[in-house]
């Protein structure tokens, strides 16, 4: 069955998880200063690289090209 909706979906409820996750204070990308470069820090970026591949490859597959910058 040819359903695209169903990614469309897929593709606005994980923007909208990790738009919740982002915006708040606790996700931190980079150390302030001369803090340290922390297991977490790492995970995050990890993280936000992931949720990056997931929605181009998404939209790729419903042909609308993913922007590098907004």
């Amino acid at each position: 069955m040819r359903e695209p909706h169903r990614v469309a979906r897929y593709l606005e409820d994980t923007a909208s998880v990790f738009n919740k996750w982002y915006d708040t204070k606790e996700c931190r990308m980079l150390p302030h200063g001369d803090e340290p470069v922390t297991p977490a820090n790492l995970a995050r970026l990890v993280l936000v690289h992931a949720t990056r591949t997931v929605l181009a490859n998404g939209l790729g597959l419903l042909g609308v090209s993913a922007p590098e910058r907004m």
